[in-house]
């Protein structure tokens, strides 16, 4: 199950201006703006705040960087000459990466947007399909990449919203379910059916976040949790008048083998244990939404905008910070406090014990001991931060950066990482030597996390 989330968030339907979906919640203080298996579904989602995305300019980063230009006697020349320039670059880059991290740095990006054929520079999640598509969700229709082109999916082709904020495939049959701010779509063998709550039992059109566990999908709403099953098409709700949550805003879903996690907003964390059909919260026991009063003691905030899980580690994002579960401990993270970029985490892709997580500030990796950061500094220049444990932070250069630092969408595997960002969407390639993370690597982070 892969988890690149969708864009919802406090205000985030008043800023959008759609007055046909009332606004779930106030805007919280401070700034406003998974995993593939063969045997689980493949899933992405956009992150909270569009409305602030909307009010972005990145003019200041589309400047003319310089003005000379080397005459060629043909365009193979040029061409050729370019080519040969990245390719050295890209090696001359490689060879300098450190070889002790336990997850891949990035080796070079390069970005897709308007130039490619987008309908729109705002991209809220990213899912590389196991047919080898890559399906893409913005802010004015669905992107589907296939033979290294794109192509539009739009309400003119029967998607019931334009804005597409998260994305699962069900790897068994290849229906690729599309959660809009107006109702559920699946795209099956080029056909779209719609599901809204007046025609099925939908608990709410407002979608945030869609997993599959099982015959059954699961969907985050506005308005509590839907669960659909596959075989028979019933629905069932859970939500403040049937379970223990107690706000029916969901934002996040996600499947972790027997039970489910899922991320309420002012309501922390629940976690339903499929088998007995229970339960049971995971709350902050400083009841602060704004301070993590006492570190390591539970979720850093009820304020829940992610949860991701992976390798026995649920992870929590919220806009005050990040935290970890391995199910006997958790560990909080806080920006100042730590090398995570930003308290106002967007979404988070867990793969193995690693966690990256789209800030509003760019990309921060981890297992929970190291921490790489990808950045732009204010000349628009491409940075990477990197911090060992007991170590200062190495700061480093890097020739490409990713679209913009506003991250909303992450899909990741061994050889390539995928971004959806509020100025395009991302590619990320890894060295060629890279692993995920080895057995070593993985046992010394384990090491070094404990306390």
């Amino acid at each position: 199950m892969h988890n690149v989330r969708p864009c919802r968030g406090p205000g985030v339907l008043a800023r959008l201006e759609l007055p046909e979906f009332p606004s779930p919640r106030p805007s919280p203080a401070g700034r406003g703006s998974s995993r593939a298996q063969s045997s689980k579904p493949l899933v992405a989602t956009v992150s909270q705040t569009i409305g602030r995305q909307s009010s972005l300019s990145l003019c200041e980063r589309t400047g003319v960087r310089g003005t000379w230009r080397p005459r060629f006697r043909s365009a193979g020349a040029l061409l050729s000459l370019g080519g040969s320039l990245i390719a050295l670059l890209s090696s001359t880059y490689a060879a300098t990466l450190p070889k002790d991290l336990p997850f891949p740095l990035v080796e070079r990006f390069e970005s897709f947007g308007i130039k490619d054929g987008f309908p729109t520079h705002k991209v809220h999640c990213v899912l590389p399909a196991s047919d080898g598509k890559l399906w893409v969700g913005t802010w004015k229709g669905l992107m589907v990449r296939e033979e290294g082109k794109f192509r539009k999916i739009g309400v003119e082709d029967g998607l019931s919203h334009q804005m597409i904020v998260c994305l699962v495939e069900d790897t068994r049959t290849g229906d690729l379910w599309i959660g809009t701010m107006r109702g559920l779509n699946r795209y099956s063998a080029g056909r779209i059916t719609v599901f809204t709550q007046t025609s099925c039992g939908l608990p709410n059109n407002v979608i945030y976040g869609l997993e599959i566990l099982g015959d059954t999908l699961w969907v985050a709403t506005a308005a509590g949790l839907g669960a659909m099953d596959l075989k028979t098409g019933t629905w069932s709700i859970y939500d403040h008048n049937n379970t223990v949550m107690h706000e029916p805003w969901v934002y996040s879903v996600t499947g972790a083998k027997d039970r489910l996690f899922v991320g309420v907003w002012g309501g922390g964390i629940l976690e339903y244990e499929l088998s007995k059909a229970i339960f049971k919260e995971h709350r902050d026991p400083d009841r602060d939404f704004h301070f993590d009063l006492v570190p390591d003691d539970g979720p850093v905030s009820d304020v829940t905008s992610w949860v991701a899980w992976a390798d026995g580690i649920l992870w929590q994002g919220t806009y005050f910070g990040l935290a970890r579960y391995d199910g006997s401990r958790w560990r909080t993270w806080q920006e100042k406090k730590s090398p995570l970029l930003s308290n106002f985490v967007n979404c988070i892709y867990a793969r193995g014990r690693v966690a990256w997580v789209g800030t509003d500030r760019g990309l921060s990796v981890t297992d929970g001991a190291t921490w790489v950061n990808y950045r732009s500094n204010e000349n628009g220049e491409g940075l990477i931060e990197i911090a060992r444990p007991g170590q200062p932070m190495e700061t480093r250069k890097i020739k490409t950066r990713l679209p913009d630092d506003f991250v909303l969408g992450i899909s990741v595997d061994d050889h390539e990482a995928w971004f959806a960002t509020s100025d395009g969407l991302g590619h990320g390639f890894f060295p060629p030597s890279a692993k995920t993370v080895t057995a070593a690597a993985a046992k010394n982070s384990t090491e070094k996390d404990k306390p």
